[in-house]
């Protein structure tokens, strides 16, 4: 005959049910991870191909507001959730050309916590110079 141990009814059971917690709150943790840098590398991509885009714009002579005009359609179209800084269309003097954006990166539940929704704020600057395209 079999003897139960008194006070260990169900324990396998909620090992199992807690191993099942953990591993789905790990897995939702790399899944907003992979989102949030996915949205990084995806705004700096952005960021530099709005800045080429003014460099070329600079290089048929046009002015600065102009140049940053052609960053901006750049931008409206590669990404339209980016949010555009003050000062985020920058020209040097030797004409380089930097872009700053930030957005929000979409997460499954990162977006939503207050506490983590700082985590899923994306910036990106990205500088480009004539003759570097």
């Amino acid at each position: 005959m079999r003897r139960r141990i008194e006070g260990e009814d169900g324990v396998v059971g909620r090992l199992i049910v807690t191993w099942l917690l953990v591993v789905a709150l790990l897995g939702v943790a790399v899944v907003d991870t992979v989102a949030v840098l996915f949205a990084r590398f995806r705004l700096a991509d952005v960021a530099t191909v709005a800045a080429s885009a003014a460099v070329s714009a600079l290089s048929r002579r046009v002015g600065e507001d102009q140049a940053c005009d052609e960053a901006e359609e750049v931008v409206d179209e590669r990404a339209p959730n980016a949010h555009l800084p003050r000062r985020w269309c920058r020209i040097d003097d030797d004409g380089a050309v930097t872009i700053t954006l930030r957005a929000q990166a979409s997460t499954l539940v990162a977006d939503r916590i207050p506490f983590t929704q700082p985590f899923t704020v994306v910036r990106a600057e990205e500088t480009v110079r004539p003759g570097g395209l």
